[in-house]
């Protein structure tokens, strides 16, 4: 790489930085919801799926968790095509709007007792539109941040995912201070509902916020030369599989690490573990925001850095310490804080260094159908069922070695994308040649 791109990499003028962070709220806000709901799992158990059995009924939740995770992929198809054939601002500018509500919607939702069946009925709707919008949401994000920044891909994504990032820290805060100011009566009643309404009013200010963007310069710049796709998702599947097969691949790894270490965490180590639900949201917030920067880090590196070699070593990081990890947090000396530390670490280093990869195995034509596409249905197969899929494993194997398992598994597989050559439109982001 030349040392004037290096130089580029790195020097990004103050309103690309002001925009990228503009836009990151978006991303804060879908880490949040996603730790909202799993940590307002047991409550969203008593009030919508009653049951004599709470692992039945909070199965119910984790069921509809998995719903909004599994219509992802249809909203990434929807808003792929509609940010590929009218453009991004536009797009994910109406995603924002569309999740902000759905979010504040479940939080004013009528419970089991007030109106029956009609109310897990209500929330599994709102949970699919509100992973419908989701699907759209940060891949536009990405595609959009991406090309207003040409040659800074990775360090604007970067800031992007810290807020991703922190958006998990602001829900373990909220979290942990409802907690604390209310009874455990209070927060099945009603406490449970202002986090929810608390994510719609950010989703509201990120959509203020998004009305002042200007579009895309290299979506403008393909509608001057008519080269904007009838049926992205045709131009897609004929002549970027390989694009796509890599990207689902990234976010298998990254879907898998982030639910397992991030939002799945507060509840397995209070369910299975007996911690303290108010230490684990303190502890969890404390390590994310220390935390975050490295998403940053890992963004500026990708930048400069060759993506399979990151690839190889974000497998071989996960693969490596997971079985230990787990090992510890099963152990009589485990430490909530370095349990916590450790997943935040883990977690910043892969949503710091992956995502980024998305955005250059796609040529502008495509880039917002593939990254959607791809980034969307790899979070849903083995993010958004991995709570899930890993109750099996741990009834089988056990505390330590089911999740452990589980990721060792899934990034084994993924090793066999470095043995093709991945496509790269990093030249066409930046106008020259690398």
């Amino acid at each position: 790489m030349s040392q004037q791109h290096a130089r580029r990499c790195v020097n990004v003028p103050e309103e690309q930085f002001r925009l990228a962070f503009a836009i990151s709220l978006g991303g804060m806000l879908e880490m949040y919801d996603f730790m909202v709901y799993a940590m307002m799992a047991s409550y969203i158990a008593e009030s919508f799926f009653p049951s004599s059995d709470p692992m039945t009924s909070l199965l119910g939740t984790f069921a509809t968790f998995a719903v909004g995770y599994l219509s992802r992929p249809l909203g990434g198809f929807f808003f792929g095509h509609l940010g590929d054939r009218y453009g991004r601002k536009s797009t994910f500018t109406l995603t924002i709007s569309i999740m902000a509500l759905t979010t504040a919607l479940i939080g004013c939702m009528p419970t089991y007792d007030s109106i029956g069946i009609l109310a897990p009925a209500l929330l599994v709707l709102l949970r699919l539109f509100q992973g419908f919008s989701l699907g759209g949401e940060l891949p536009g994000a990405m595609t959009y941040v991406s090309e207003t920044t040409p040659g800074r891909s990775g360090l604007v994504i970067g800031i992007l995912f810290m807020s991703f990032t922190l958006g998990f820290s602001l829900a373990t805060f909220v979290h942990g201070l409802l907690t604390l100011i209310l009874s455990p009566e209070a927060m099945s009643g009603w406490g449970w509902r202002v986090p929810f309404w608390v994510g719609g009013l950010l989703g509201g200010l990120s959509y203020y916020i998004r009305l002042r963007f200007d579009e895309s310069g290299l979506f403008m710049a393909l509608n001057l030369v008519r080269q904007r796709q009838m049926i992205p998702m045709l131009e897609l599947v004929r002549k970027h599989r390989r694009g796509f097969f890599c990207g689902f691949g990234i976010a298998a790894v990254c879907g898998s690490a982030v639910t397992l270490l991030g939002a799945y965490m507060p509840g397995y180590l209070t369910t299975l573990h007996g911690f303290s639900r108010a230490e684990v949201a303190w502890h969890s917030s404390l390590a994310y925001i220390m935390f975050a920067p490295l998403c940053l880090l890992m963004g500026l590196v990708t930048d400069r850095c060759s993506h399979k070699k990151l690839l190889f070593c974000s497998i071989v990081l996960i693969a490596g310490v997971c079985l230990p990890y787990y090992q510890y947090v099963s152990s009589h000396e485990a430490e909530l804080s370095r349990i916590m530390m450790v997943a935040a670490i883990l977690s910043s280093f892969v949503i710091g260094t992956l995502p980024p990869m998305l955005v250059r195995l796609f040529p502008s034509e495509v880039r917002y159908t593939g990254v959607a596409t791809s980034y969307n249905l790899g979070m849903a197969l083995f993010g958004g069922l991995a709570p899930v899929s890993i109750t099996p494993l741990i009834k089988a194997y056990g505390l330590a070695l089911g999740p452990a398992l589980y990721l060792i598994i899934i990034s084994l597989v993924t090793l066999l994308i470095l043995f093709i050559t991945w496509p790269d439109y990093s030249a066409t982001m930046v106008g020259e040649d690398q």
